[in-house]
């Protein structure tokens, strides 16, 4: 790691060793007795018991004056299962979706098979027993968010967490192969085999703790390369990152947390070996090569604890082309600078929150444009009796810097965000017992900027109002709700009106086992250059056979009026559901 953030890891380590918390033995934090005890009344339960739940569920679609937007049909199986043998708990769940959309691309249906019939499965199960447990099949696990944040595997993995100390680790699949699609009908998606290892090791329990991580992954020599050998963008990618993590309370008030990790991405695997001369990860990890970057990130903060009142500051950086092939997304190039205040009034009724700060990116200085950024919010709650009020505010401007030329003066622009949002409910309950709830939505959101040239200024404001009644009469069946909404949107002088209503029913047709739901909504689209008014039926009724079976079928209607002749037209969609439930 770079060293302007190296005394940070001997600060974090002296506070959590010099915590009560990490100042035991191992015979005080019941390690010993953990591993001798580890089978005592193993035998105790039943030799086998086995609960769960297998579902069916069925979509089929149909479109008229237009092409279908959807698969006409698709089907999802899933199965979850709670089995235990004496005292191991087995929870195993299984996932399977296909779709009958067939795959376009250029080459035979041999080469591809099983790709054609976009089939989805996840079949996991995780086994544990007291303080260790076992992760087999499609499973994820979270080290920490810039190493391994619950990405998913097929693979083994194993967690350990015997009195304090904290292991975990595994190995598996991250990706598989499938080609791209060359017909650029659909996504070009990852094409090599990518498989993953990490280890995270440490000492403490949730509240305070450190761990120490490492993590790799590695693309495969494809078998679906000769596809792809003219391909420019897509290469095989190489990653390791290493990474500490960890949090204390001390003095019962304060609370400290930091996260640093160090990664090393290479775009291509199959470049020439570099001679570089340090690294911050070791080569024997990942093997330095000419499309290799190393980049750094952390995430400190502090919060104070105060009677009432809860007062925070962080600090957060990601360094540009920060990747971590165990993460699914983060923003890079980045460094925020926040601070925060919680707090509740009037026994609990009226709760705060508020964070504001600074954020700038380009924090190496090479690219055109650089901005600096104020960001800010507040969250203010009130509840009595029947009563909920809700209010939000944010405000983001940025300071813009268009880099042209270092012998030229810059041009500056200044680009702010506004939201503004409020709530409110309320609901009364008549002598009777009939039940009347009022609920209001409006929000609005603004983005102006500021430009030298006014070519170049845009600008949009959106607004929403949603207004909504449900009335729950206590003698009948019947529930009835109501909701009217408005939503404006307008993006360089072009606006949108949308109106909309609906109403809705459902009731219980047997108690407990039938019930019965209708939904109509209607929009009204009112813009420059189209007109459109768009009709939805929805109707739905799930059926309780008995105590093992449920059944829930819907079907669904969308009708579209195209009111000035675009091209577009008129078309009318219906969607049916089946889905089937066993329970045991």
């Amino acid at each position: 790691m770079k060293r302007r953030y190296l005394f940070l890891l001997p600060l974090l380590s002296l506070l959590l060793l010099g915590n009560n918390a990490f100042s035991q033995n191992v015979e005080q934090l019941g390690l010993k007795d953990d591993i001798k005890n580890f089978f005592k009344g193993f035998k105790e339960a039943d030799p086998f018991k086995m609960s769960g739940s297998f579902g069916l569920s069925t979509r089929s679609y149909f479109a008229l004056n237009t092409m279908n937007r959807q698969a006409p049909f698709t089907w999802n199986l899933n199965a979850r299962l709670n089995m235990s043998i004496y005292k191991i708990r087995i929870p195993l769940s299984a996932v399977v979706s296909a779709q009958n959309k067939s795959v376009s691309h250029p080459f035979t249906q041999e080469t591809f098979d099983g790709f054609s019939n976009r089939r989805f499965t996840r079949v996991g199960a995780s086994p544990y027993y007291k303080w260790a447990k076992v992760h087999l099949g499609h499973r994820s696990l979270n080290f920490s968010p810039f190493t391994l944040a619950n990405h998913t595997f097929l693979g083994a993995g194993v967690e350990l967490t015997p009195g304090n100390i904290r292991f975990a680790a595994f190995y598996g699949g991250m990706a598989k192969a499938e080609p791209r699609d060359l017909s650029l009908l659909g996504l070009n998606r990852q094409i090599f085999n990518r498989r993953g290892f990490g280890v995270k090791t440490g000492y403490g329990n949730n509240q305070n703790f450190i761990d120490l991580i490492l993590f790799t992954a590695k693309d495969q020599e494809n078998q679906f390369a000769p596809i792809n050998r003219d391909s420019a963008t897509v290469f095989r990618n190489e990653n390791a990152v290493l990474g500490i993590n960890g949090q204390v309370t001390v003095f019962e008030k304060v609370q400290l947390k930091l996260e640093i990790a160090s990664s090393g991405f290479t775009k291509n695997a199959v470049d020439p070996l570099s001679d570089v001369a340090q690294t911050s990860i070791p080569n024997f990890l990942l093997a330095p090569r000419t499309s290799t970057t190393y980049r750094t990130a952390i995430n400190a903060g502090v919060n104070f604890q105060l009677g009432i009142v809860n007062l925070g500051a962080g600090y957060k950086r990601v360094e540009p082309d920060y990747r971590s092939l165990g993460t699914y997304f983060f923003n890079d190039d980045l460094e925020d600078y926040t601070i925060n205040m919680s707090t509740s009034l009037f026994k609990n009724k009226l709760r705060i929150n508020g964070s504001g700060g600074l954020q700038r990116n380009n924090l190496f200085g090479v690219k055109a444009t650089q901005y600096s950024r104020a960001i800010g919010s507040v969250n203010l709650s009130y509840a009595v009796n029947s009563l909920n009020l809700g209010l939000n505010y944010s405000n983001n401007s940025s300071a813009i810097d268009y880099v042209l030329n270092a012998e030229l003066d810059s041009l500056n622009a200044i680009v702010i965000t506004n939201s503004l949002g409020f709530n409110a409910a309320y609901s009364i309950v008549s002598e009777n017992s009939n039940r009347h709830l009022f609920s209001l939505n409006l929000s609005t959101q603004g983005v102006t900027d500021e430009v030298e040239d006014p070519n170049r200024s845009a600008a949009s404001q959106m607004l929403n109002a949603i207004f909504s009644y449900r009335y729950s009469p206590k003698e009948s069946g019947w529930k009835y709700n109501a909701r009217l909404s408005y939503n404006q949107n307008e993006l360089s002088q072009m606006l949108i009106n949308r109106y909309g209503g609906s109403l809705g029913l459902d009731r219980q047709l047997i108690p407990d086992k039938w019930s019965l739901a209708l939904n109509a909504n209607y929009f009204y689209s009112q813009g420059e250059t189209r007109n459109t008014q768009t009709l939805t039926i929805r109707l739905n009724s799930p059926f309780r056979i008995n105590e093992h079976h449920r059944l829930d079928m819907g079907i669904s209607y969308l009708n579209r009026l195209d009111s000035r002749n675009t091209g577009i037209g008129d078309f009318q969609e219906y969607i049916g559901t089946i889905n089937y439930v066993y329970t045991f």
